[in-house]
């Protein structure tokens, strides 16, 4: 069966990024020049994908509650689309996003397994990660990162995939960030206001870890990774998030702060604030300075009782901000680098790089499963439905 290109959309609180890759051993050479040149793109044959197309757009407007216009959000990616260049019939995206009310928790939860050790299975996990989930999610909010930290038994501890093993009880300690689920219904139905599907919806921040740990042997790394209205700061060993703070703040509360303190329009602002520590303006100098200290207070609460990481990387709209990242640096200690995907070298704009970035990432994870991603199209009929429902809602 012939692949399908595959959309990754990083969806945020300023902007929507797009970007379209179709999994590499479904083309010849030349038939990638050609999609390539159409794109507007240099040609890559990197492993996993062949990038077709990217494109960065804007919210017609900003503000703090973006997620409540799902209708705006749906005819931005549809304009992301577009703007990427590329032909085809699209139905379905992989989906990254991140919310200012993230809850992050370490939950421990134990399974008995038999009254004399048995085997390991498959669906022992799956009960235990069931109970993990049971000790975590409310009512209203839903997993958005499930990670299986260590694993305990009959005499074994500290194993992450006890799979085969033996044992009569099973115990297992788990990293898990939720999300509020009104936030994540408003991104699917945004996304299928545009008429895709969502394949599969994943955290930003490990979205960029994907493109940040590629060429990368630091077994502890701390990322820090600025919005629009929050930064998360997260901390990974061996590739998994063990800690993740959310900070209310990023890079359009600052530019809305300079706004009004300097009394000029909000894009004279998001010119003004990446000038940072370094601005000519005392004001903000100023304002920058008051927020620091907070940002500084998330990353120590987020590397408390660890080791001390041997890297740390910024990604966001925040890594332009000068001074911002040699801030991090002096902070922590630890060097610090932007993260930014190879792919994006012939990319003039640092911004765009930054961007679009994230759903690179996307793509590498999808395309470096070693199960695969279905990317099959779905039911015609069930297209036609979702589009039909969308168009009602915005004209009725």
């Amino acid at each position: 069966m012939t692949a399908q290109p595959l959309v990754a959309l990083d969806i945020g609180s300023t902007k929507v990024t797009c970007a379209i890759g179709l999994p590499a051993p479904a083309r010849s050479a030349s038939q990638s020049e050609v999609a390539g040149s159409q794109a507007g793109l240099p040609h890559d044959h990197s492993p996993g994908f062949e990038l077709l197309g990217s494109s960065v757009i804007s919210y017609p407007t900003l503000s703090e509650t973006w997620l409540g216009d799902p209708l705006m959000v749906g005819r931005t990616i549809e304009q992301a689309l577009e703007a990427t260049g590329v032909s085809g019939d699209f139905h379905r995206a992989l989906v990254a996003f991140s919310h200012p009310l993230l809850a992050s928790e370490q939950v421990t939860a134990s399974v008995t397994l038999a009254d004399e050790p048995v085997t390991i299975r498959e669906r022992d996990m799956d009960r235990l990660t069931a109970k993990a989930l049971d000790h975590t999610l409310s009512i209203d909010r839903e997993p958005l990162v499930v990670e299986r930290l260590a694993c305990a038994g009959n005499g074994f501890h500290g194993v992450q995939d006890p799979l085969g093993l033996m044992a009569t009880r099973l115990q297992g300690t788990f990293h898990i960030v939720t999300v509020p689920m009104a936030a994540r219904r408003a991104i699917v139905q945004a996304v299928e206001f545009s008429g895709l599907d969502v394949a599969q919806v994943t955290f930003s921040l490990l979205a960029i870890t994907a493109v940040a740990t590629a060429d990368s042997d630091a077994s502890r790394a701390l990322l820090v990774d600025f919005g629009g209205l929050h930064t998360d700061v997260g901390l990974l060993v061996n590739g998994r998030l063990v800690s993740l703070q959310t900070l209310p703040w990023g890079g359009l509360n600052f530019a809305m702060e300079v706004a009004r303190s300097a009394r000029v329009t909000l894009e004279q602002a998001m010119a003004l604030s990446l000038e940072g520590l370094s601005s000519r303006r005392p004001d903000v100098r100023q304002l920058l300075e008051r927020e620091l200290p907070k940002l500084q207070r998330t990353i120590q609460h987020v590397l408390k009782g660890q080791p001390l990481p041997d890297v740390a990387w910024v990604s966001g709209r925040g890594a332009l901000i000068d001074g911002l990242v040699e801030w991090i640096e002096q902070v922590t200690g630890v060097k610090t680098a932007v993260v930014r995907s190879p792919r994006t070298q012939a990319m003039t704009e640092l911004a765009r790089q930054l961007g679009v970035s994230v759903t690179l990432g996307l793509l590498q994870h999808a395309t470096s499963r070693s199960d695969g991603f279905d990317a099959r199209t779905p039911r015609f009929v069930d297209r036609v439905i979702g589009r039909t429902r969308a168009l009602l809602i915005e004209y009725f």
